[in-house]
């Protein structure tokens, strides 16, 4: 792959390079330091089994608890949707009501950036770590890819997506009367905001250079993944 096809891949994973300092927008390994990529005590992985099966989040993460209400937004009548709510409990109102104030934004893929891009951050982890080699990277990424552009049109909802996701796991330990109340004050939490004007300052080129129809020219499937099977 030409190097500029390799950078739509790692732009994936772009919002949480924003979050960390030092990180790079275009480094295959994320960044340079073990030290500042310590996924053993954030998501339990020390092997590369454990990594490929943590892939799977990429379909099966937190998006799954709002794909339904994405959905019913998306095909309801007011009429219809209003009548919905009142069926639902406490949680899943809530739920829902993030779900219609945000459509707007992130389309009916929800939030399925925020598990994709986590999931494009992992990759460049196990780089950095020796599990996976760069050929069986770019593969993987480019599974991911096919995913982004099914479920959004642009890099701008991609990006909307990924923050509303990441407001959503961020209130996801409130009781049930308290998120509705959280998720309203999540539009000025710092740790959401820093990523739009992070990337609206840090990475506006990077982006510019990145149409989201780019053609990708992504290896074959390497031998070395053997029985790791993904779509």
């Amino acid at each position: 792959m030409d190097e500029i096809e390799q950078r739509w891949l790692y732009a994936l994973s772009a919002p949480l390079v924003a979050l960390n300092p030092d990180a790079d927008y275009t480094a295959p390994t994320y960044c340079f330091d073990l030290q500042h990529v310590d996924v053993e005590d954030g998501w339990g992985i020390t092997t590369r089994p454990q990594l490929l099966e943590m892939l799977r989040t990429a379909d099966n993460g937190h998006a799954k608890q709002l794909n339904e209400a994405y959905r019913q937004w998306e095909r309801c009548l007011p009429s219809e949707w209003q009548a919905l709510v009142e069926t639902l409990d406490t949680r899943q109102r809530a739920f829902h009501e993030l779900a219609s104030r945000t459509f707007g934004e992130c389309g009916p893929g929800g939030i399925r950036a925020w598990d994709i891009g986590r999931m494009g951050f992992l990759l460049r982890a196990a780089v950095l770590h020796g599990w996976i080699d760069l050929t069986e990277s770019l593969w993987l990424h480019g599974r991911m890819a096919a995913r982004a552009r099914y479920y959004y049109d642009d890099w701008t909802t991609y990006l909307n997506a990924f923050v509303i996701g990441k407001a959503f796991w961020s209130c996801l330990g409130n009781s049930d009367e308290q998120l509705a109340h959280e998720y309203d004050r999540q539009g000025a939490y710092v740790g959401n905001t820093v990523i739009t004007r992070k990337i609206d300052r840090d990475a506006k080129v990077f982006f510019s250079e990145l149409p989201w129809d780019m053609a990708l020219h992504l290896p074959e499937r390497p031998d070395t993944l053997g029985e790791f099977d993904w779509s």
